[in-house]
């Protein structure tokens, strides 16, 4: 008999026929993203491989993951995001991914304390309510905060860039992008 512990134990159901025959590139998604960008890193939960990256868009129901190193489709992960000081924390299984460039991903399992944020996450991007940050800080550290963040997404986008024109290796890039992250 197989040995049946290296299964998945969370591991939803693949689209259904009548959504597979939807014109190439229409929208399956059942609740909207918002862009949303923030520090992420992936873990596949089978091989425990890390991943960094940085996040494009974020919904109720999932997020993509900008990284040059997706996981496979069907894979299921942890992914942690961190913005403003707050982290948000959830077990996914990745519906899509683009070689070198990202992954989508199916929330399937959120902590109490975790929706929380990202409830708050959305209300905030959809005009819902205006931006709190949860940190007692003044102006001045809310700026070095943001400028921090900013300096984050442009080194990413570098670091990419430099892979797409063959400058670095993945290799090199993703060592670069989990220093960045930590």
């Amino acid at each position: 008999m197989a040995e049946d512990t290296k299964k998945p134990q969370n591991v939803l159901p693949g689209p259904l026929r009548k959504d597979s025959q939807a014109p190439a590139g229409a929208e399956r998604r059942i609740a909207p993203r918002f862009p949303f960008t923030a520090a992420a890193e992936v873990v596949e939960l089978q091989s425990q491989t890390r991943v960094a990256g940085r996040s494009a868009d974020l919904g109720p129901g999932g997020c993509y993951i900008d990284t040059m190193s997706p996981c496979p489709v069907g894979a299921v992960v942890r992914v942690r995001l961190e913005s403003n000081m707050r982290q948000f924390e959830a077990i996914a299984v990745v519906t899509y991914a683009l070689v070198s460039m990202g992954m989508g991903m199916s929330f399937t399992d959120i902590k109490p304390e975790h929706q929380a944020v990202l409830r708050d996450w959305i209300a905030e991007l959809s005009g819902e309510k205006p931006a709190i940050s949860e940190v007692d800080s003044t102006s001045s550290e809310q700026g070095m905060l943001a400028a921090i963040s900013n300096n984050r997404q442009v080194l990413n986008e570098i670091i990419n860039l430099l892979v797409r024109k063959k400058i670095i290796s993945e290799n090199e890039a993703a060592a670069l992008l989990r220093t960045m992250f930590r």
